[in-house]
């Protein structure tokens, strides 16, 4: 029976001694309350970033006539909101008002509709001017929650009761996902310098493996990407096309961070017999994955690693299931070697789940034996195959042309811990503990809930293992957010966020199975609201991010590509021209004929700053010193220290100031900066 049929009949009998109207009726103001504090917050957004603009609007503007209209219609019609709710008929008047408008629109015009909400709050914030406006966080909250509340209501307007909630959290998550693609979509873009601090540099980092040809490298000296071998393979490939632009290769970098964790979901859920009858849910909860994932964000190989995993243990096969998770534990390892055990260990902990209480009394020992084996071929994969691999290339030259090919390890322990990232800070303003718990304390709600309601019964076996290896990876996690250089969002809790999505997926699967018993039970509603939380919860942190493509004018972005090109080849007839920042502009040819000098790259010398490395940096003061270079190609350059209490990377870029930025400005002076683009010419000082 739906919730607005119970309200109708309780309505009717508030006349009657029965608690059951009152009861009714307080839980709708509370709701109601509820829903105007969100409301309060986004129009407080939406006053200070749009009407306000930085200067109260004055009484003849048309800005105090818009604030008038978006001011008084609203609190009017909250007044008369509050008054419904307050005696339990806001839901009849709503919803019987809302039925008579959708009675007259075909379901194809309601899908339209809805598929419109869908893409609204992505068209708005990222693709239409008023994205640009500075709305800080609850008018996109309250904006998506809307649209996906309401395009379900579209789609699905017969029966509104509280299993309903289950599809329009749905409808969230769709919104968000469409919402965090179109954030990735706007970096898809043919300008030809960096968008960020380090992605023009990165693309000269993979472009080493396929696209050494792209380079002049007269001295044949190794040259060494400060990245592992793992993850520059997976961005390396479209390289391997020799016309690919950095627009391709945009697109490329789109698809490496979406698809793996959509396809992690899928391949954990997925089951082909059962896929027609049951595709919402497995397609939704591959959704929810790709969500859940994107809050770290994860790297991809991590993802790709767990992907091998989950088609391992779902083989049948035992010697295929081996040399998957041991695949995967390698690559694992050569892609950042905190990451080698993880696969093992994930495949264990799969293995040992869907076991009914595993023992080892009575002779069950034997089933462990899969468990056992699966976590031992990670181990192999991690320690043994890179020895044999070690072995066999000794004496080999990576070598193509005149270019060497040599990595390096892009993780060190030896840089200072600021433990006070794990508090509120300006770097991260939650501070990592309080994002650990915004992000896993609703899926750990949800299995606790699974567990209590009986609908999944590990045993002692099962319940230990998890907490190892959940507790072992939160630590981890943690030490390494707060590493210098690292601590402003979730992503060093990778193979936490990983191993809570793979156990989710599994345990939904086993339910799913099952034909999701209690789910609908309103007896036990707390099921059904503490899955709808968990699959809601990612969005109140992806919504934050993402604003339209903001790049200088065209104009701008010729006229400073056209003069930097005109400086470098000028400057490259008295001696060497260091690129130690905007790599990607010899990587796609936006310079050309300028001989590659792979010292010094940017990323290379603020791990070093970091780490204060001094022997590194007398070899770099050295070079300075003697004008090594005619022109060095940077960012701006500035020598002011930061207040590390207030400055987003405060400690990081005081390291680079006091490293980097004034031995350089000793030796070296700006002779054109080009502020539009964000890059800075610097030519030796004449004394």
């Amino acid at each position: 029976m739906g919730i607005f049929s119970v309200m109708k009949k309780t309505n009717s009998s508030m006349k009657s001694d029965s608690t059951g109207p009152i009861k009714a009726a307080r839980t709708v103001t509370l709701v109601y309350l509820v829903i105007s504090i969100l409301f309060f917050l986004a129009y407080y957004d939406f006053y200070q970033g749009f009407i306000l603009i930085g200067n109260p609007p004055s009484f003849a503007s048309k800005r105090f006539d818009v604030f008038l209209v978006f001011t008084l219609l609203p609190l009017g019609l909250w007044i008369y909101g509050l008054k419904l709710a307050m005696t339990g008929t806001l839901p009849k008047k709503l919803y019987s008002g809302y039925m008579k408008l959708v009675a007259k629109l075909p379901f194809a015009v309601r899908g339209i509709l809805a598929v419109i909400l869908l893409f609204f709050t992505a068209f708005l914030f990222l693709y239409s001017p008023f994205g640009r406006y500075q709305f800080i966080y609850w008018l996109r909250l309250f904006s998506i929650l809307s649209c996906g509340f309401l395009s379900t209501l579209l789609v699905f307007p017969e029966k509104v009761d509280y299993s309903w909630l289950l599809k329009a959290a749905g409808g969230v998550v769709l919104a968000t996902v469409i919402f965090v693609m179109g954030d990735w979509l706007t970096n898809v873009t043919d300008y030809p310098f960096s968008l960020g601090w380090s992605e023009g540099n990165r693309f000269w980092d993979y472009s080493i493996m396929f696209g050494f040809s792209r380079y002049l490298n007269p001295s044949g000296e190794t040259v060494v990407p400060f990245l592992e071998a793992g993850r520059q393979l997976l961005w390396a490939i479209p390289f391997a096309i020799p016309g690919i632009g950095i627009k391709g290769m945009r697109l490329w970098n789109v698809l490496v961070w979406v698809l793996p964790p959509f396809l992690l979901g899928l391949s954990s859920v997925l089951r082909a017999s059962t896929f027609k009858k049951e595709w919402f849910w497995q397609v939704g909860i591959a959704l929810w994955v790709f969500l859940f994932l994107s809050q770290g964000p994860i790297y991809p190989p991590l993802v790709i690693c767990a992907i091998a995993v989950v088609i391992g243990v779902r083989q049948k096969n035992l010697p295929v299931a081996i040399l998957l998770v041991a695949v995967a534990s390698y690559y694992a390892r050569i892609s950042r070697w905190t990451w080698m055990y993880a696969p093992g260990l994930w495949a264990g902990m799969l293995t040992l789940v869907v076991l009914e209480n595993p023992s080892f009394k009575n002779g069950r020992w034997k089933e462990l034996i899969r468990p056992v084996v699966l976590g031992l071929s990670g181990l192999a994969g991690a320690e043994i195959i890179p020895l044999i691999v070690s072995r066999f290339s000794t004496g080999m030259v990576a070598a193509e042309g005149s270019m060497k090919v040599a990595l390096a390890s892009s993780f060190n322990f030896k840089q200072p811990m600021l433990w006070e990232r794990l508090l509120p800070n300006p770097t991260y303003a939650p501070g990592i503990l309080l994002g650990y718990l915004w992000v896993a304390g609703p899926v750990f709600l949800w299995i606790i809930i699974m567990m209590i309601r009986g609908i999944w019964k590990p045993n002692w076996m099962q319940k230990s293992a998890l907490g190892i290896i959940v507790g072992g990876f939160t630590v981890a996690g943690l030490i390494v957010s707060a590493k210098i250089g690292g601590g402003s969002n979730l992503h060093n809790l990778d193979m936490l966020w990983v191993t809570l999505a793979l156990l989710c997926t599994w345990i939904f699967r086993d339910w799913l199975d099952h034909g999701l018993p209690g789910l609908y039970d309103l007896k036990i509603k707390s099921i059904l609201a503490s899955l709808c939380v968990a699959a809601v919860f990612p969005t109140t942190s992806m919504i934050q991010y993402g604003e339209p493509y903001n790049v200088p004018e065209q104009y701008f972005v010729e006229s400073s590509l056209r003069k930097l090109n005109a400086e470098v080849q000028q400057a490259k007839l008295k001696g060497d021209v260091l690129f130690m920042d905007q790599r990607q502009l010899l990587t796609f040819g936006y310079v050309k004929d300028v001989p590659l000098v792979a010292d010094y790259e940017k990323k290379l010398v603020m791990d070093q700053a970091m780490s204060g490395n001094q022997a590194y940096f007398d070899e770099f003061y050295k070079d300075l010193a003697n004008h090594r270079f005619s022109m060095i190609v940077s960012e701006p350059i500035r020598k002011s220290l930061a207040d590390e209490d207030t400055r987003n990377f405060g400690e990081e870029n005081n390291a680079w100031v006091y490293w980097v930025s004034r031995p350089l400005l000793k030796y070296y002076k700006a002779k054109v900066t080009y502020d539009e683009v964000g890059v800075q010419l610097l030519v030796p000082r004449e004394n």
